[in-house]
């Protein structure tokens, strides 16, 4: 088969040359700000699973010596904190802003030996091959992850993440909690 392969395409027949690294036009510039107003907890409640986005872990705060154990007291043994964040990537003289869906995840199973993970997405991720699952996210290398941590370490890391962030830059990057309501990131059937 090979012989007459070459027979009718010649003999400057090459084989095509395989890169194990492929790199993206755009490149990420490390840049990660973290959207606050865009927390999104989830639970499951003998009803089923429930999702509450833009939660307000401030006003939920409020009163309380120990937030993990306020959580844990209303929300049950097993419960998921995520947030959205933009970056920016660049491309010759342009820059483009990306959003990105669970960003950072915080997950509690009282369950389990080691109770709390969380997960940050790695800032040099090319923002076109972001999972946007967190389930996902957390089988990869290139996400930084860290064992039990509490939920205010989780929160002040995200607050002090986006301090490293030029503010000029924040304010006009035009991405709002908005952009990640659930219409945005359904896929759309072609017919």
């Amino acid at each position: 088969m090979k012989k007459l392969m070459l027979k009718l395409l010649g003999t400057h027949v090459t084989k095509p040359k395989v890169s194990s690294v492929i790199r993206p036009i755009w490149q990420s510039t490390g840049e990660v700000f973290y959207l606050l107003n865009t927390l999104q907890l989830r639970y499951k409640s003998r009803y089923g699973s429930v999702s509450v986005d833009s939660f307000d872990i401030d006003a939920f705060e409020k009163g309380s010596k120990n937030l993990h154990k306020k959580l844990v007291s209303e929300f049950g043994r097993e419960f998921t904190i995520s947030v959205c964040a933009v970056g920016w990537e660049k491309f010759g003289n342009q820059t483009r802003v990306k959003a990105i869906d669970n960003a950072a995840v915080f997950r509690f199973n009282q369950s389990l030996a080691t109770q709390t993970q969380a997960v940050f997405q790695h800032q040099f991720n090319t923002l076109d091959e972001v999972n946007s699952s967190d389930v996902n996210i957390s089988h990869r290398a290139d996400v930084f992850k860290y064992y039990n941590i509490q939920i205010n370490d989780f929160i002040n890391q995200l607050n002090e993440a986006n301090k490293r962030i030029n503010h000029n830059r924040v304010k006009c990057h035009g991405i709002t909690s908005e952009n990640f309501q659930k219409d945005v990131f359904e896929k759309v059937a072609m017919v």
